[in-house]
């Protein structure tokens, strides 16, 4: 199932919770399958230092605490891991044994990653040109002493951590445009107040409903309501208190939908819902809506009401048709004494 991430930080915590559990369960393999630990003493301590911290940097992300700190200290102790296992590498197998640099190249595109997913871009291309560098200096100071395939595998490590590099930091640029887009999208169809739908919105979902009621022949219900007697609640405790009550009413009735009914905020105090069901299932569904508002103490002016009206769509119909019956059934309820729902056909 798609998840939805709400910001970018989010979105590294997510990536990180798959992986550095992948990453712990290569350490511990490279550090068993070790022929002799004993003689590779420094990478047998930066195996297991690593895999216990990342295990512990593991925990604070599920917990979410430290995160930055946690991202920090593991970029850290990689950074030394990575450039302390290449200098290792290059002198004590490349230039004695011959060879390729093996498990290099396979994990330097997630090492080159972590960098631009913890430092960005600005801070993470000096970086990352700065370990290249790094590297560089090491191989050619015994260049002229390697085998030809110790050469060729070193020279592939090089080219490949360039392109890399370049590939990350074009791709974070990407994924940046791409994420400022999202946001903006994601708000543009959001009340800045409550959180739900707008206005905006809701025209979507009619004009989609309607639509799909006229292709199949079928019918859709709408709910209408607002607060009873708001204007005297921003009189009397201001319109902050107002503002809150607001968001308190829409996240309580979100809490009692399910998540295919649709929900938003027309404006001022008036919400509108499309429910699943129809008919008298919208009927049902509004009269406990109502009960849940009535029976709710809300923060600083206690119990309140809401009115509601109710209508079902017509096969002629329009979005001010639709919206004019289901104003006419709240403008009912309100008639009638308030906290009731009427439903208008």
């Amino acid at each position: 199932m798609k998840k939805q991430y709400d910001s970018l930080a989010d979105l590294k915590r997510g990536i990180y919770l798959w992986i550095v559990p992948l990453i712990v369960t290569a350490l511990i393999l490279n550090t068993v399958m070790q022929n002799s630990p004993i003689e590779n003493k420094m990478s047998f301590i930066i195996n297991n230092a690593l895999t216990i911290w990342l295990f512990f940097c593991w925990i604070l992300l599920i917990i979410r605490r430290w995160i930055k700190f946690a991202e920090y200290s593991c970029l850290a102790l990689i950074t030394i891991y990575h450039i302390a296992t290449f200098f290792d590498t290059v002198s004590h197998y490349l230039l004695t044994s011959g060879g390729s640099l093996g498990d290099f190249i396979v994990w330097m595109p997630i090492y080159l990653a972590f960098i631009f997913l913890t430092l960005g871009v600005k801070k993470g291309l000096p970086f990352s040109i700065l370990i290249f560098l790094l590297t560089l200096v090491d191989g050619l100071i015994y260049f002229d002493r390697l085998s030809t395939d110790s050469l060729d595998s070193l020279c592939q490590y090089y080219f490949a951590n360039f392109v890399y590099v370049v590939v990350l930091y074009y791709a974070q640029h990407i994924f940046k445009v791409y994420a400022e887009a999202q946001l903006i999208k994601k708000h543009a169809y959001l009340d800045s107040l409550t959180g739900v739908a707008n206005r905006h919105r809701i025209d979507g979902w009619f004009e989609q409903k309607l639509k799909d009621s006229k292709e199949m022949n079928i019918s859709f219900s709408v709910i209408f309501f607002d607060i009873d007697h708001f204007k005297i609640i921003n009189d009397q405790f201001g319109h902050k208190v107002g503002d809150a009550i607001l968001i308190e009413l829409a996240d309580l009735i979100q809490k009692n939908l399910v998540v295919r009914e649709l929900f938003g905020r027309w404006g001022g105090e008036e919400f509108i819902i499309i429910p699943t069901v129809t008919g008298k299932g919208a009927i049902n569904l509004a009269e406990v809506l109502r009960e849940t508002v009535a029976q709710h103490d809300f923060h600083i002016v206690g119990k309140l009401t809401a009115s509601f009206g109710v209508t079902e769509s017509l096969p002629d119909d329009t979005i001010d048709s639709l919206l004019s019956r289901v104003d006419e059934g709240l403008y009912q309820s309100k008639h009638r004494g308030r906290n009731k729902v009427s439903s208008v056909s």
